[in-house]
């Protein structure tokens, strides 16, 4: 992210079971679960990393803190999120899908067609992915998520490339200029969730 087209707007440090810090007045980007960014070119295009599992009960306050600050009008709502593919249910076997595969899940005011399939019931999403997109569904922003199935746990770049439809999508393509450097450009957000060590929601 420090390709010079996104500057660092904000960063947050959550304290939870999984999630503990000791220091939250002196918080740097790299000790923070969720970093900020927004494009230079167009700040009102918001980016959020968030590297932290955000528990249920802390859910309401984060989105409302982060969903709060923004103007909801013209808003735009695109999660990324990954999940392991035993997670995924179907009748076929798990070990015939070829993974990484994208499903999306939109609101109802989401109005653009979908880089892939939509996620099939019974199928949910987890945790705070599926927290931001009900959040947007109350309030009528239009949201979409991409939910990536892979057979890692850990994020590597065969999985981030799932997302690559998702950047040729009509509200993020004027993002990229350059397709083909979008490699380059999910390699980035991978090897930064590599050193925090989670998949990144």
């Amino acid at each position: 992210m420090n390709s010079g087209v996104w500057e660092e707007v904000g960063c947050a440090k959550l304290w939870n079971e999984w999630c503990r810090t000791t220091d939250t007045v002196h918080l740097s980007p790299t000790d923070a679960f969720c970093v900020f960014y927004h494009l230079k070119s167009n700040p009102s295009v918001l980016l959020c990393q968030c590297s932290c599992y955000v528990a249920e009960d802390q859910q309401y306050q984060w989105l409302d803190k982060v969903f709060g600050s923004c103007p909801r009008k013209n808003m735009q709502v695109t999660v990324l999120t990954c999940r392991h593919v035993t997670d995924y249910k179907t009748a076929e076997s798990t070990s015939s899908l070829h993974s990484p595969f994208l499903k999306a899940l939109k609101t109802e005011n989401f109005k653009e067609p979908p880089c892939c399939s939509l996620l099939e019931q019974p199928n949910i999403v987890h945790d705070l992915p599926a927290a931001v997109l009900s959040y947007c569904q109350v309030w009528k922003i239009p949201a979409i998520l991409y939910l990536c199935y892979t057979d890692v746990m850990k994020l590597d770049l065969i999985t981030v490339g799932a997302f690559k439809p998702v950047l040729s999508s009509r509200s993020l393509k004027g993002l990229v200029k350059n397709i083909p450097q979008s490699t380059e450009i999910l390699k980035k957000l991978m090897t930064t969730n590599e050193i925090q060590s989670n998949i990144y929601t």
